[in-house]
């Protein structure tokens, strides 16, 4: 079966630290009157997003893969659970200092995988910046001591941002992304964060969010982050391509669209988030910035347009 690009519907997350742009800029809707995150391509239970089109009515991305294992291609077979999980984040106000376990402590005391993630700055306010790794060789018991006194962000690497910045985040780096970033984040299929520091923030049940200090502090990399990102551009055909981030589970790069593009994979699906302009996809599909399409393996796409950018990712 030919299906060609399918748009999918996010499901969207409503957190303290969520902003209104998801809404106002990326063509977004929710119930809520802010939107934290919304889950792009997920198969996470009770968070999966959907396929908006005719033909596959009802579909989430889990029916799909279920009905349709062929769209997939043959690499999503090596993975015991589906890897991959995109998101769109607007923050509007800071979120925790965290970190995530890697797949092995993970699997082995949560159940779950663990995760490698990477940010893609889609826009960036005015001094923007993020948190990434420590400034420099700490221990445990200094970073007890700093949270106890709230100053665990003066160990942190304080990294300002741009627009089409990126940043691969592998699990045991301490993180946050911080007010007026908005992000295409794309990481392993899991949910596990553990919170370091919340600033002493009262969650919308009017306690204090937990923190999980000691488990954060057994996974932790205690070593000086290294922030320098390099990407490879190339042209292809009428486009420009810059390959991002290369993981054990996902592959992704930024494209800007001047003319034509092709896009094939013979096996794995492709996904891509419009982060500028619009176009059209063969066949009479329309793109606009903050769609997001599912491309099935094995088959061709041509894109058209006068001046887009989007983010592609795979297997």
């Amino acid at each position: 079966m030919q299906a060609g690009a399918l748009k999918l519907k996010p499901a969207t997350k409503d957190y303290i630290w969520g902003g209104t742009k998801l809404k106002t800029e990326w063509g977004k809707t929710a119930d809520t009157e802010t939107v934290a995150e919304c889950w792009e391509l997920s198969t996470y239970p009770g968070s999966e997003s959907e396929i908006d089109d005719v033909r596959f009515k009802g579909y989430t991305l889990s029916k799909l893969l279920e009905k349709y294992p062929e769209f997939f291609g043959e690499k999503v077979k090596k993975f015991k659970v589906f890897p991959v999980l995109i998101k769109l984040l607007d923050a509007s106000g800071d979120l925790s200092v965290q970190v995530h376990p890697s797949d092995e402590y993970a699997l082995k005391n949560e159940g779950e995988y663990g995760k490698t993630e990477m940010w893609y700055v889609l826009d960036a306010e005015e001094d923007a910046y993020i948190y990434y790794g420590f400034n420099r060789e700490v221990c445990a018991d200094e970073v007890k001591k700093a949270v106890s006194e709230n100053a665990i962000t003066t160990l942190l690497n304080k990294v300002y941002v741009q627009k089409g910045d990126f940043f691969c985040v592998p699990a045991g780096t301490v993180h946050a992304l911080c007010r007026g970033v908005t992000v295409y984040e794309v990481q392993e299929n899991s949910n596990l964060t553990y919170r370091v520091y919340d600033y002493d923030r009262i969650g919308k049940d009017g306690k204090p969010r937990e923190l999980h200090l000691e488990k954060a502090l057994e996974v932790m990399d205690f070593s000086p982050a290294r922030t320098v990102n390099e990407a490879a551009v190339k042209l292809v055909g009428d486009a420009t391509v810059r390959k991002l981030v290369k993981t054990d589970y996902f592959n992704v790069k930024e494209v800007r669209i001047r003319g034509e593009y092709l896009m094939y994979s013979p096996d794995s699906f492709m996904t891509f988030t419009v982060a500028e302009g619009n176009g059209e996809i063969e066949g009479g599909v329309s793109f606009k910035k903050g769609e997001s399409y599912f491309l099935p393996a094995c088959q061709m796409y041509k894109l058209r347009a006068e001046n887009a950018l989007i983010i592609v990712t795979t297997l």
